[in-house]
């Protein structure tokens, strides 16, 4: 009898077969059943923006009383890419506004946990999604023309105004 013959394939071949179903029935579950993950039907403020590294990001606010009730994301990229996305959007929920306005890349990556070098891009790219979808509710008529009325808003322009000044001088 030689090496091969008794070496004991069934069981090696079972043992393989079970671990990638398991496997697949965790990454299936994860994608599957994420509360935060997929599109909002009337958003107040929405952003997609695909990233330097091909991955394209989508975040969703839905605002109650000047704070964040929903957040959902959708990626096309990564799994690094998806979990930075839904650290957004759950960093978002029960937020103001000017609260939003502070959460940047070094936030989403903390809330992590750290991130490997070469996937902090994803962390850039789910922070600039979500201030571009912050961006979006803040410009839209209805929030400008409440903050032109009720001098309590105030703080919406300035976060506005902001968020503008940051983006002109990242294009810089």
């Amino acid at each position: 009898m030689t090496a091969l013959e008794s070496f004991p394939w069934v069981s090696v071949l079972t043992g393989a077969i079970l671990l990638t179903l398991f496997l697949g029935l965790w990454v299936w579950s994860e994608h599957r059943f994420d509360p935060r993950r997929g599109a909002m039907e009337k958003a107040d403020g929405t952003a997609c923006i695909r990233g330097t590294c091909g991955d394209a990001m989508e975040i969703s606010l839905k605002f109650s009383q000047d704070r964040v009730v929903d957040a959902k994301y959708w990626t096309d990229g990564c799994r690094m890419s998806g979990l930075c996305g839904a650290t957004a959007a759950k960093l978002a929920l029960h937020k103001t506004p000017e609260e939003i306005g502070d959460i940047d890349h070094s936030a989403i990556e903390r809330e992590v946990g750290g991130l490997p070098e070469e996937d902090i891009h994803c962390a850039t790219l789910a922070a600039g999604v979500l201030q571009e979808a912050l961006r979006n509710y803040l410009t839209q008529d209805n929030i400008r023309e409440r903050v032109s009325k009720d001098p309590e808003l105030r703080t919406v322009d300035r976060v506005a105004g902001a968020l503008d000044k940051r983006k002109r001088s990242k294009e810089s």
